[in-house]
């Protein structure tokens, strides 16, 4: 793919985002995007607003988050030619915040530069340059002191909702599915925000042409997805459900880490915080409620909740049809992490079949644990706290017969099972204290551990 990059450069010099619209109605705030890739390639994706609470009178108090969205959203349309210029023509950026994109779509590319073997740096892989010298001024926008949480459907942002539940919150969905509006009313939510995202068919056309494809970094896109949705729904608490294990990479190329979950590492939470109280609303606080704690800790205070292991989905190849594949890393990791805390009929109840009899995840098992290959390109935990818990699954199988990914994974490890089980409980009760939690947040969920 490295020389299909080269060629798609040279002959698509320019990316042009040119332009954004906005359209408020009965409290349905419409946006469109208009980026141009050349005189045949017209992208023009939209995002909607719903039950919006702004008056028409603080419109154009928003530009500049809307602005800024479209910043992050013209990364999956950028990656199909990868143009080593991109130029801007509806708003101005500083150098801080030029400097600020690099980043994000640099190391939040990362993946896709590595699963398409293209070598290149931070500053050779594009330039930024604005043509307009409009700067759109931070929102003055009076914000109150409630949250929003996003919620993905999975179990770390059901603990999130579990957590807060009660405490006059309001859950934020992208374009919902029945995971996701069930975590909320099972929470005991009554309502939820609701945002809908569609992506120019234009772009999947020119994925199935072999123009370049793959990952973008979603949660970044998600982060001012929600700054906007502050803005219009009142509200100055984003609450992610990042935990610390989400800030360790998966391989290294051409001397870079290359990290799936680049956009939930705690560096690029830090970062986004920092730019959005800077440039969008000083008072807007992005940060996430489990960033002190890892996996396995989610997992444990996941199993106190019954009520979601029907509805509950972590798979994203299933996310569409409400399933479990049972065949991914996702679905085997989520497997892994709940199997200390849960018995083996409610694993079945969740999963359907025992994923540890499943000969065809042998070698994703592999890759989980760090016995072969590099950590799967998916949001699943680290080596350590897969091995502990698996550690901990077997101790608790006692006498059992032993399941067949378990019985590899002790025959592999005979030496180790001590040490990996003692780490069990040295890994569940850290607290990391790299966070952007204040005290009244933190108390929270220390009353919630």
């Amino acid at each position: 793919m490295a020389d299909k990059f080269t060629e798609l450069r040279k002959d698509n010099p320019v990316f042009i985002y040119d332009s954004f619209t906005k359209t408020y109605s009965d409290r349905c705030l419409k946006l469109k995007f208009r980026f141009i890739q050349s005189a045949d390639i017209i992208f023009e994706p939209e995002i909607i607003y719903r039950d919006c609470l702004i008056s028409q009178a603080d419109l154009n108090s928003i530009d500049s988050a809307v602005f800024n969205l479209g910043m992050i959203e013209l990364i999956s349309y950028y990656k199909a030619c990868c143009s080593p210029y991109i130029i801007v023509k509806c708003g101005s950026l500083n150098e801080n915040q030029i400097n600020f994109w690099k980043k994000i779509y640099f190391n939040g590319l990362g993946e896709f530069l590595y699963k398409n073997r293209i070598e290149t740096t931070e500053n050779d892989l594009f330039e930024i340059h604005c043509e307009n010298k409009n700067n759109f001024p931070p929102s003055e926008i009076y914000l109150n002191d409630e949250c929003l949480i996003p919620v993905g459907g999975g179990k770390d942002s059901i603990v999130s909702l579990e957590i807060f539940s009660g405490m006059n919150c309001l859950p934020l969905v992208l374009n919902p599915k029945k995971s996701q509006t069930d975590s909320v009313l099972n929470s005991g939510y009554s309502s939820f925000f609701h945002v809908e995202r569609s992506i120019d068919r234009l772009l999947l056309e020119l994925n199935s042409k072999g123009y370049l494809n793959g990952h973008t970094p979603f949660s970044a896109l998600l982060a001012f997805i929600s700054a906007l949705s502050a803005l219009v729904t009142g509200k100055k608490n984003i609450i992610l459900s990042n935990e610390n294990s989400a800030s360790v990479g998966n391989a290294f190329f051409s001397g870079i880490e290359i990290n799936h979950q680049y956009s939930k590492s705690f560096k690029a939470e830090k970062a986004v915080h920092d730019y959005i109280a800077a440039y969008i609303h000083k008072d807007i606080n992005y940060f996430s409620i489990l960033r002190p704690v890892n996996e396995l800790k989610i997992a444990q205070m996941f199993s106190k909740y019954k009520n979601h292991f029907k509805t509950f989905r972590s798979c994203n190849a299933g996310s569409k049809t409400n399933i479990w594949c049972n065949n991914c890393p996702k679905c085997l990791f989520t497997y892994i992490i709940l199997s200390p805390f849960l018995s083996h009929d409610d694993m079945l109840d969740i999963f359907g079949e025992d994923l540890f009899n499943n000969r065809d995840l042998e070698k994703t098992f592999f890759e989980l644990t760090g016995l072969s290959g590099v950590k799967p390109f998916e949001c699943v935990g680290t080596k350590e706290e897969v091995n502990s818990a698996l550690a901990k699954t077997i101790s608790n199988y006692k006498n059992t017969d032993l399941s067949y990914l378990l019985k590899i994974f002790q025959e592999r490890n005979l030496q180790k099972m001590d040490l990996y089980l003692d780490q069990f409980d040295v890994i569940l009760n850290e607290y990391n204290n790299e966070n952007l939690l204040t005290e009244k947040f933190k108390n929270i969920l220390i009353k919630s551990l």
